[in-house]
């Protein structure tokens, strides 16, 4: 009789659905969703198992809760039974005699022993890496969405440097409109999408990072304020609480530069060559 996994990968199969797409949709390491369909469920990390298998099943068309509770049997659990409680009774015996007497406790073979120690050292190895992977996320303030009620992992945007920017990119258009605004001086990001930002104000050492979905970065300044981001789509900017409208909303870097002295802001947008 075939496993759960086989037939879920035979569901696939009949539907004509890839596994590119399926990680293209979930975001799903391709390498996790080979494991799934192989019954490799050790690979996997183990917080993230049966949150990984009910997405893959609802992408193919199948039962998600069906999938878990086959998952639970292939695991050796017992799914919605209750494992009988134990008496002393069960390890004693009643002799001819009359007299209660403990039963002498069996050895257990040696090749059962090794089969136990190797099955816990896989398990305190998956638990360490799940710890590592919870780590990670929690150092990179969460590089793990929900959509639909499932963890997904979300990958980092990249940087944007001045040699891509000769390379890869053309400059579009370029803005420069007059901004009233007196010191002290606040310039504020805001983003509802996942973006990669760098901010160098006055003569200060530049600040770049991650800001993730719906979290702001400030910083105050002087005289002048550069700013490059990896896409203005989903993202805001405020001087002094006034919204910089020439930013858009584009999938493609933008830097933007303001003087105090001049009292203007000027916006270059980037596009890909071609």
């Amino acid at each position: 009789m075939s496993e759960f996994y086989t037939k879920l990968k035979e569901l696939r199969e009949s539907q004509n659905i890839d596994l590119d797409e399926i990680h293209s949709r979930t975001k799903i390491n391709m390498e996790y969703l080979l494991a799934l369909e192989n019954g490799q469920f050790d690979v996997l990390p183990l917080p993230y198992i049966r949150l990984f298998l009910r997405a893959y099943v609802t992408e193919i068309g199948g039962d998600g809760d069906e999938a878990l509770q086959q998952l639970d049997i292939f695991q050796g659990r017992k799914v919605g039974k209750k494992a009988p409680k134990k008496t002393e009774q069960n390890d004693l015996k009643i002799p001819s005699s009359g007299q209660i007497t403990k039963a002498p406790a069996q050895s257990r073979p040696p090749t059962k022993v090794r089969q136990d120690l190797i099955k816990g050292g896989v398990l305190l190895i998956v638990f360490l890496f799940a710890i590592f992977i919870i780590k990670k996320i929690s150092d990179e303030k969460s590089s793990a969405t929900i959509q639909n009620g499932e963890i997904v992992l979300a990958e980092n945007p990249d940087a944007v440097t001045d040699l891509q920017l000769v390379n890869d990119y053309v400059e579009a258009v370029s803005q420069t409109v007059a901004m009233a605004v007196n010191p002290p001086l606040t310039l504020k990001i805001v983003t509802t999408d996942r973006i990669w930002y760098s901010m160098t104000a006055d003569s200060s050492d530049a600040q770049a990072g991650i800001l993730p979905i719906g979290e702001e970065k400030s910083l105050t300044f002087e005289n002048q304020i550069h700013v490059r981001l990896n896409q203005t789509a989903g993202t805001t900017l405020y001087i002094n609480g006034i919204k910089v409208e020439e930013l858009g909303n584009f999938n493609h870097p933008a830097d933007v530069q303001f003087y105090a002295d001049q009292s203007t802001i000027t916006v270059k947008h980037y596009i890909p060559q071609r």
